[in-house]
């Protein structure tokens, strides 16, 4: 009797280890495009870097370049979709920038910042952790 506990236990044990890593791939796969290389417009002229260090306490810094002057808005997103900071919102001449961005009013978790300029969108994730 006590071997069929065992087996029993095992059967159960090794069924929801496989139910856990199914949906765990599926809730991977639902977030596997978010803060992806997603561009819009003509790439070549335009960079956003992923921000440095990630995952961050409480500041990170993000990166971007132009090669052409333009309006630039840089923002930062919860997964909500709601704006939580405007890191700039103004013209800009052709160069390489970093913006300094404090999350220490914010709660842990992933965050997505997202460049807009002259026609090009770019869109990456970082991680806040405390």
């Amino acid at each position: 009797m006590k071997k069929i506990f065992i087996i029993f236990c095992l059967m159960v044990f090794s069924f929801s280890a496989h139910k856990f890593a199914e949906s765990k791939d599926q809730s991977n796969y639902a977030l596997e495009n978010i803060g992806t290389e997603e561009n819009s417009g003509p790439t070549e002229d335009y960079r956003l870097y992923q921000n440095f260090p990630n995952p961050f306490n409480p500041a990170t810094i993000i990166s971007y370049k132009l090669n052409n002057d333009g309006y630039v808005s840089l923002s930062v997103y919860n997964l909500v979709g709601q704006e939580v900071a405007t890191l700039v919102n103004e013209f800009q001449k052709a160069g390489v920038y970093s913006k300094q961005f404090d999350a220490s009013n914010l709660s842990a978790g992933v965050y997505l910042y997202k460049i807009q300029v002259n026609g090009y969108t770019s869109v990456k994730r970082m991680t806040l952790i405390k």
